[in-house]
């Protein structure tokens, strides 16, 4: 009876486990044929610029309190947009709609690049912009306006700006060896000593030198030792020089990185009766921190142009 009994319990066992086996792989099709639902939002939003270049239209009537419209017809668009001739770029309003962002800073811009627009809810969107700034200190207004897929005036969009400074580098304390030979060799308004290379006496010059040879190579200088050294591995020099009058000084100097570099000379005029102004060669140098390799411009501004 015993041997009965447990030969029936290894049946049912057995039945048990090839019924759990193919519940499970019943459940494993179903899970196949129907999948989690992926999630909505976020998603990315597709969008064209929209620019009025090449044409006889500009934007008008523009809000400046960083806010993006949302335009769903020529009708609202022709609101701000003003035309001396011509007319402006078409938009099939009944497939699109134009978002024009609009705002402004209280510094110079070089360059702004829309990085993301995405929805976040179902009438939910952020507009994510970066800007590069100058390093000038004055008002500047911006616009961008956008092509994208029909959305209703529903939609509420958060604009996110993100400001980049430019880099700037200062002049290192001058170490006194390096002050004495070049005061010397460059002297102000005075004839220089030196033969320069790579200095083009007939217009403003700046030059960079990131390298010990080139820094040997640079000046031949009669009756005065030769330059003292310089840790290339760790500074540039940039040597320049303008023509201005002699009772004009150069006050200060700074190099600003954008994707070129840009030094600043900040001249400063004083008056003296026992001098007439003539014109003379002014030459500025200065020890940097290392600069990175990009083209060099100049630029001299006056103490009282930076007050306007």
């Amino acid at each position: 009876m015993n041997e009965k009994k447990c030969l029936n319990q290894n049946i049912m066992n057995k039945f048990l486990l090839k019924l759990t086996t193919l519940l499970l792989v019943f459940a494993g099709v179903a899970s196949t044929c129907n999948p989690e639902p992926e999630k909505e939002y976020p998603k990315k939003i597709s969008f064209t610029e929209y620019s009025l270049l090449d044409t006889d239209c500009q934007w008008a009537n523009l809000p400046y309190d960083e806010k993006v419209l949302i335009i769903n017809s020529a009708q609202e668009l022709e609101k701000y947009i003003s035309c001396t001739g011509g007319s402006y770029p078409a938009i099939d309003f009944t497939k699109n709609t134009l978002l024009l962002a609009s705002g402004y800073t209280k510094f110079n811009i070089s360059e702004m690049n829309i990085q993301d627009l995405k929805q976040v809810s179902a009438n939910r969107l952020i507009l994510d912009i970066d800007m590069h700034l100058k390093y000038r200190d004055c008002t500047d207004f911006w616009h961008v306006a956008l092509i994208v897929e029909k959305l209703s005036h529903d939609n509420h969009i958060k604009l996110n700006i993100t400001a980049l400074a430019p880099k700037v580098f200062r002049p290192l304390p001058y170490d006194y060896r390096i002050w004495y030979f070049f005061s010397n060799a460059l002297p102000d308004c005075r004839i220089s000593p030196c033969v320069l290379q790579d200095i083009d006496i007939e217009k403003d010059t700046c030059i960079v030198i990131n390298h010990y040879d080139e820094y040997q190579q640079f000046c031949e200088c009669v009756g005065m030792p030769f330059p003292p050294e310089i840790d290339f591995e760790k500074y540039s020099l940039v040597i320049g020089k303008t023509y201005i009058t002699n009772l004009i000084g150069i006050a200060d100097q700074k190099i600003v990185e954008t994707d070129v570099l840009t030094i600043l000379i900040l001249l400063y005029e004083w008056y003296d009766p026992e001098l007439i102004p003539k014109p003379c060669l002014k030459y500025h140098w200065g020890v940097y921190p290392k600069l990175p390799d990009k083209p060099l411009f100049v630029e001299y501004k006056y103490e009282d142009e930076l007050k306007k």
